[in-house]
């Protein structure tokens, strides 16, 4: 907001009293620009648009549908935006890398789901946990292997999402010690499925929904134990105007996780994902497209197996979360 200080300052250091008339004129007219200018600037502020964005290949928590963003993160987004009556723009702003880079430079505010490492901690502030999220080791099927440690890694080939981060830690690791390809996700799906890659880093609620498009049944399998348990976070650029809005924003989420707001929205997504997916599948695989009663019955026990691992994982975040200065 434009400081008035400045125009009264203006006036204070000019003895008016020895100012003709048409000087004084001229200075009427600046004060007029000045208190113009203030306004629009003002007003301007009051009615900023923030950009909302997140990685486009991460579903349930957020993904790319009908070209737009939709899933837990930016559901959550918009309830609790809606409720601060801020004007926001939730759209879709490249890969997950360029979506990052954005947030770096300021053209995007928000970020809706985001692990928190060093790198990022620099030019975002991050929100309370909402949703911990394990990262898992998918393989071939057939191509298993002994996995306690992470150096069990060591010495293959792996491959992961582009701009994909594991916690400050695991990051680390990768970096110093392991051979990992930052590729777009379906490609990394692809080298995997044709035996070019080892392992694929992927997140599990990705990984048991994306197992269906795979035919992953068949084709994948899932290592234990998971590599790293992270947890998502909502993120707003440091250099925004929207970071005051952060404690405001974290009581709404608090409430949120506490009430089961979240977990509903999880079992949700997750289940309108995996429709999705079931629909590409038959598409992809029309020779597979009739699945007899025992194979469906087997698909249904997987799913009830996924959603107990799920639950344990949502019903403790939300003892999880830290308390709240209210």
């Amino acid at each position: 907001m434009c400081s008035y200080k400045l125009i009264t300052y203006f006036m204070y250091i000019t003895d008016i009293s020895m100012i003709n008339r048409g000087v004084m004129k001229k200075i009427s007219l600046l004060l007029s620009c000045l208190i113009v200018l203030c306004l629009l600037v003002s007003n301007s502020q009051a009615t900023d648009t923030f950009v909302v964005s997140g990685n486009p290949k991460a579903p349930p928590v957020v993904w790319e549908e009908y070209n737009k963003l939709t899933g837990i993160g930016p559901n959550i987004a918009t309830a609790i935006l809606s409720e601060l009556k801020l004007d926001y723009d939730i759209r879709i702003e490249g890969n997950w890398e360029e979506v990052q880079q954005k947030c770096r430079n300021g053209t995007v505010d928000m970020i809706v789901a985001a692990y928190k490492n060093d790198e990022r901690a620099a030019y975002m502030e991050y929100s309370l946990p909402y949703l911990p999220q394990p990262t898992v080791i998918m393989v071939k099927k057939g191509k298993e292997f002994p996995f306690g440690r992470w150096e069990s890694l060591i010495g293959k080939k792996g491959v992961t999402n582009v701009g994909e981060s594991y916690g400050q830690e695991f990051d680390s690791f990768i970096k110093e010690k392991l051979d990992v390809q930052f590729i777009a996700f379906e490609r990394a799906i692809e080298l995997l499925s044709r035996g070019e890659a080892d392992y694929l880093i992927v997140d599990l609620y990705t990984a048991l929904i994306y197992a269906r498009l795979l035919r992953g049944e068949d084709a994948i399998s899932i290592l234990e134990p998971p590599v790293t348990t992270q947890t998502y976070h909502i993120t707003i650029a440091k250099s925004s105007p929207m970071a005051v809005q952060m404690p405001a924003i974290n009581k709404k989420l608090y409430r949120m996780v506490k009430d089961g707001t979240v977990e509903e929205l999880f079992y949700k997504h997750f289940d309108n994902w995996k429709r999705l997916i079931e629909k590409r599948s038959r598409f992809f695989y029309k020779d597979s497209s009739i699945r007899n009663q025992e194979h469906q019955d087997y698909l249904e026990t997987q799913d009830i197996r996924a959603k107990e691992r799920i639950g344990s994982l949502l019903m403790g975040s939300r003892d999880g979360l830290p308390p709240m200065v209210e």
